[in-house]
């Protein structure tokens, strides 16, 4: 408990996530409980040709009203954790209004600056440095883009903010960012912790554009009078910024130790190995897996990404014109096949995010929506667990379980299948939103209501599944269906 004005109340941490679908606010006391919580759509604006854009003034709108909504519910916060999507950010000016809209963190305009990094540096050394490797999604192909095609908007910038960094800064007036938002820039050295000036340099990017680095979940922001009053919150108290989305939520799934890995299952997906050393070098240059700072200090992770994972089924429920009550009937439908027997789907990657994939299905006249559903999560966990078979193999760790957060986590099936392919054990996190959790948590770390991030307590668990045998199959049908596909798709995937 705290006290305010000679009254008692209930410490409260809000997190804040800024995602592709929904900007949530949710506040957990200091046992790790939830008060309240909100979410509003997130404003994004959809181009042709399947691009996209955020402006500035309807995000920060909806940002401030579920902050507004929840501190009314839960009381007023000792602390606010901001996490958010990577890549995409505004382009602001000196005195941080943003001067165009953001690039959202899918749009693959950017693709002739990210193939020309590809000429200026060896993609072997670009790794090394930023464990990434060239493409249009980072936040460097997004800053060139505008330099050659709005240069009247480079002309007048002062600096680049990233969506968590934007949100601080019209909370509290302060830049800054840490290091796993820093880290999908393509232009942050891993190794030393610092922007690397000779890749800002081959980009045309100052080095003084790019936000200053503090540890996730610290630094210089307090809440403005301003804000303050919009919130009906206190002056003074920290914002920070608390990560990257998924990895922010690994920390708020309780599964951030050495070989552990975490599912982040939302529109995208990406599933973290969380290790003590990033493998850069030779070998994991040749996963073609990106590698970045976490949350922790002194850890990193190596990451297995689909960009439309929970978005594919999304899609595919709204062209068989169903909803959520359908998706959960079409479910059992897929439960009840057995493997393999809804077809094949061979999902689009990061690689190439406009792709559309592959989808096979073998429809008889008892065929349902359930068989395309079953080949759809079938495609994705199989894509997946061939990922995270190559990153744990390159690291040399065995891990033990697979943690699931995220609203795909809540489907029974897809859990399932997790486990079953990957013959691990799987457990379900019972919050579904362990991103904001995770930026709540870390926001109280850093305002020393915890210690230490050892010291957070740890969310409760809704479900535990053990594998149930059919793993070879899928290791058969992974080898000979999806060979196949890839041959034809021109994956040369192990």
């Amino acid at each position: 408990m705290e006290e305010l004005d000679g009254e008692e109340y209930t410490l409260t941490l809000l997190g804040l996530d800024i995602g592709t679908t929904h900007v949530k606010a949710r506040a957990y006391d200091e046992e790790g409980r939830l008060l309240a919580s909100a979410r509003r759509k997130t404003p994004t604006n959809w181009l042709p040709g399947g691009g996209a854009e955020y402006h500035a003034g309807p995000l920060e709108q909806a940002i401030f009203d579920t902050a507004a909504e929840t501190i009314a519910a839960a009381g007023p916060p000792r602390a606010i954790g901001v996490s958010s999507v990577g890549e995409a950010g505004f382009l602001v000016d000196e005195n941080g209004a943003a001067l165009a809209p953001a690039i959202a963190w899918f749009d693959g305009r950017a693709s002739p600056q990210a193939a020309r990094w590809k000429e200026r540096l060896a993609p072997r050394e670009l790794f090394i440095r930023t464990g990434l490797h060239p493409n249009p999604l980072f936040s460097a192909c997004k800053m060139e883009w505008t330099q050659e095609n709005d240069p009247e908007v480079w002309a007048r910038a002062n600096g680049w903010l990233g969506i968590a960094e934007y949100a601080v800064f019209r909370m509290t007036g302060e830049r800054g960012t840490d290091p796993s938002l820093a880290g999908r820039t393509m232009l942050y050295r891993l190794a030393s912790g610092e922007w690397d000036e000779e890749l800002c340099e081959l980009a045309g990017i100052p080095v003084d554009f790019l936000p200053p680095v503090y540890p996730s979940g610290s630094g210089p922001g307090e809440l403005s009078k301003e804000a303050a009053e919009k919130f009906g919150a206190r002056e003074g108290i920290p914002v920070v910024a608390c990560g990257h989305d998924h990895i922010c939520g690994s920390f708020g799934a309780g599964a951030a130790g050495p070989g552990e890995i975490v599912d982040s299952m939302g529109t995208a997906e990406a599933s973290l190995l969380t290790l003590r050393f990033p493998p850069l070098d030779d070998a994991g240059y040749e996963l073609d897996l990106p590698a970045g700072s976490h949350v922790l200090p002194q850890t990193y992770y190596l990451a297995a990404t689909l960009p439309r994972s929970g978005g594919l089924v999304e899609q595919l429920v709204a062209l068989l014109g169903g909803g959520g009550d359908d998706l959960a009937r079409w479910t059992e439908e897929a439960a009840a096949l057995a493997p393999g027997k809804g077809g094949a789907c061979l999902p689009p990657t990061d690689d190439d995010p406009g792709e559309n994939g592959l989808l096979m299905a073998a429809l008889g006249q008892e065929s349902s929506p359930g068989h395309l559903l079953r080949a759809v999560l079938e495609g994705l966990t199989l894509q997946m667990n061939s990922d995270l078979r190559r990153a744990t193999r390159v690291s040399e760790v065995e891990p033990s379980r697979i943690t699931l957060v995220g609203g795909g986590a809540r489907n029974p099936l897809w859990a399932k299948l997790k486990a079953d392919v990957s013959n691990l054990p799987v457990r379900v996190v019972a919050d579904p939103e362990c991103v904001a959790r995770g930026a709540a948590l870390l926001a109280g770390v850093g305002a020393g209501v915890f210690p230490d991030t050892e010291s957070v307590p740890t969310p409760e668990y809704g479900a535990y599944i053990e594998p149930s045998g059919e793993h070879a199959e899928y290791e058969r049908i992974y080898s000979e269906v999806y060979g196949m596909l890839r041959e034809r798709a021109g994956r040369n995937i192990p």
